[in-house]
């Protein structure tokens, strides 16, 4: 079972974590939850308290069973599927025909995020060096990081080993084979330095009944950002989902 924060309740809508991070990226909006909706934020394994074998090699598919079994433990099989970052290919591959929405929030495009290869020494190197490691979260986060960020850097630098490559070499190779055919609302933060636009206008091309929306004035991680615009985004989708 994997650990997990909940607040509210009413209707499911899971908060699914990208790399480097854990559910705790999720607390600006937890502690002010969207009226009627039980929010449920797991730590993906290898992730924060959640443990993953000594011997775990990181994948999308992998990730996505994670989920559907965490699903299936908290009665959640019919919820929502908010994805952050790496999050976002993890809610892709995990929804199913009765999944009632997705919302992915600056997400890794259906066709997998690639890293060049000369740069997978630095993610090894953020194990060791701390400054580093916060440097490149923060630039996550570029218009505003909450108190808690100094948490977060601790937190992902114990991540599980093999995540610091792997995660990055999980989304390499990964591919959507099959496009999820409920409501799909993309989330692009403008500023982002990582996932690109073009990306985003994929991802949401990709669904059969996919949107973008482009948010100015933020960069990769809304949920640490703004957690209030966060908030009335989900509130009008659930609307939507649940009207």
């Amino acid at each position: 079972m994997l650990s997990y924060l909940e607040r509210g309740s009413g209707f499911p809508l899971v908060l699914v974590h990208g790399n480097f991070a854990s559910k705790e990226w999720w607390r600006g909006l937890l502690e002010d939850p969207p009226e009627g909706v039980r929010l449920l934020a797991p730590d993906l394994p290898g992730f924060g308290d959640s443990p993953a074998p000594p011997d775990f090699t990181p994948s999308i598919p992998a990730y996505a069973e994670a989920l559907r079994g965490f699903l299936r433990a908290v009665g959640a099989e019919e919820a929502v599927l908010l994805g952050h970052s790496l999050g976002g290919a993890v809610a892709m591959e995990a929804a199913w025909e009765g999944t009632k929405g997705l919302v992915l929030l600056n997400s890794a495009p259906p066709s997998g995020l690639r890293t060049p290869e000369a740069y997978y020494p630095i993610l090894e190197s953020y194990r060791e060096n701390r400054e580093a490691l916060a440097a490149a979260l923060a630039a996550m986060a570029p218009t505003r990081r909450p108190p808690w960020f100094p948490e977060l850097v601790d937190r992902a630098q114990r991540m599980h080993p093999a995540h610091f490559q792997g995660n990055a070499r999980a989304l390499s190779a990964w591919r959507l084979q099959r496009p999820y055919g409920g409501p799909v609302l993309v989330l692009y933060g403008a500023l982002d330095p990582l996932v690109s636009r073009a990306m985003a206008e994929e991802t949401a091309a990709f669904f059969p009944r996919g949107r973008l929306l482009v948010l100015e004035g933020v960069g990769h991680s809304l949920n640490l950002e703004d957690p209030p615009r966060l908030k009335a985004i989900l509130e009008a989708f659930l609307g939507e989902v649940m009207g």
